[in-house]
């Protein structure tokens, strides 16, 4: 049985609408009956990272006799020139496109960027799209849930839903499953499935040229005198937004240290530190020159943050180890069995034996006016290579972070 809309929450308020016995519950602040299944959709990142996507947050869940049986997070985006990454019009039709894996085989040509806001981006912070459902069938569940968000928006005006970088297997099936849903080619996200053993049966499992990239790796840094080694996550502080800073204001970021050490903060009182996973990259002299952290989540690993000194010549080369090296010897260890490293699937990413996880996106009109740009930019794009098979693929594709795997030439 499919809701009936509610509508807009008020600030800080909850919207309920629906019949006895399903109903959309709408929410502008995290519920305390928010469930806990993943880690891109779990309470504590939530809190902990929801106010980083533009616009107004809501958070949606579909409750079924005073039980939540498919929720997910949405922002509603009214700024035309928002963050590439959150843009539905610059994900579909800039030139050159947002990524570079968003391979456009003919141009699509121009729109206006007014008409496609405000859209409602159904997304988590971390640039993910996950349904989060109890019970079976979750495609039914997942698809009454989109049901519902969309009779939601359509009634606050929205002229578009987007839903970016949709995860696993059940969001694309339920998505596919509706016509008026159009699929664009998103980008990938990189994941590491974890070999059990030793480091040398990591190094084995890759290409020829990345074990000798490895080896080239682990050589220079011990000449350099450069070691990597786990560090007390209990103690983290100005060591790691000193070199955090230091990579923001490489790459040309916008945050600020005051932003940096909020963030830090709030990590730090959200997750334990038998949760997180710090690794120092360490001189001869004792400079840490570089650092890595990572977010438990049952037998998964997640990157959250990492930063080098560059003017130190005693950095080069730190990135690889501090990402890769170090945390997989000590992943093996604890019976790690994934690593994620986000959005991106870089050479260096691919090289150390990542796999990238397919994340495309899917809107919908609302207005009745943008469907066909939307057949137009979901025409323009290549089709996404079938996934891998044989070792290629690693063995986690049904968890929630695999999702369709591809291997990028």
């Amino acid at each position: 049985m499919r809701t009936a809309p509610a509508r807009p929450a008020g600030p800080g308020g909850t919207a309920r609408r629906g019949t006895a016995a399903r109903t959309l519950v709408v929410d502008e602040t995290l519920p305390p009956q928010w469930p806990d299944r993943t880690f891109l959709t779990s309470p504590a990142w939530l809190r902990m990272m929801g106010d980083r996507p533009p616009g107004t947050g809501y958070w949606f869940r579909l409750v079924e006799d005073g039980v939540t049986v498919a929720a997910t997070t949405g922002y509603l985006i009214e700024d035309p020139h928002c963050y590439e990454s959150f843009n539905v019009h610059d994900l579909l039709f800039r030139d050159p496109p947002v990524f570079p894996d968003q391979r456009r085989t003919r141009p699509v040509g121009r729109t206006d960027r007014a008409a496609w806001f405000p859209c409602l981006a159904i997304v988590q912070p971390g640039y993910d799209a996950d349904v989060v459902t109890a019970g079976e069938p979750a495609v039914e569940r997942t698809r009454d849930l989109l049901a519902a968000v969309t009779h939601w928006a359509r009634d606050a005006g929205v002229a578009c839903t987007a839903v970016l970088y949709a995860a696993g297997t059940v969001l694309p099936a339920a998505l596919a499953a509706e016509p008026a849903w159009h699929r664009v080619r998103g980008t990938v996200r990189s994941v590491l499935d974890v070999p059990p053993g030793s480091f040398d049966d990591y190094v084995a499992g890759l290409t020829k040229t990345s074990r000798q990239k490895v080896r080239w790796d682990v050589r220079d840094l011990a000449l350099a005198g450069v070691r990597t080694a786990p560090a007390d996550a209990a103690r983290l502080g100005a060591t790691e937004l000193r070199l955090r800073l230091a990579l923001i204001d490489k790459y040309g970021g916008y945050s600020t240290e005051d932003v940096e050490r909020s963030r830090l903060e709030r990590l730090t009182s959200l997750f334990p530190a038998e949760r997180l996973r710090l690794f120092h990259s360490t001189t001869a002299d004792g400079d840490v020159v570089g650092f890595s952290l990572f977010i438990g989540h049952g037998d998964q690993w997640h990157v959250f943050w990492c930063g080098f000194d560059y003017e130190n010549p005693a950095s080069r080369r730190t990135y690889f180890d501090a990402m890769f090296y170090s945390p997989v010897r000590t992943a093996q260890k604890e019976g790690v069995r994934l690593i994620d490293y986000g959005l991106g699937y870089e050479r260096s990413k691919k090289w150390r034996g990542c796999c990238g996880a397919v994340r495309d996106i899917w809107v919908k009109d609302l207005r009745g006016h943008l469907a066909p740009w939307m057949e137009r930019a979901a025409a323009g794009e290549e089709p996404a290579a079938a996934p891998a098979a044989g070792p290629e693929t690693p063995a986690h594709r049904s968890t929630p972070i695999a999702g369709t795997l591809e291997k990028l030439s």
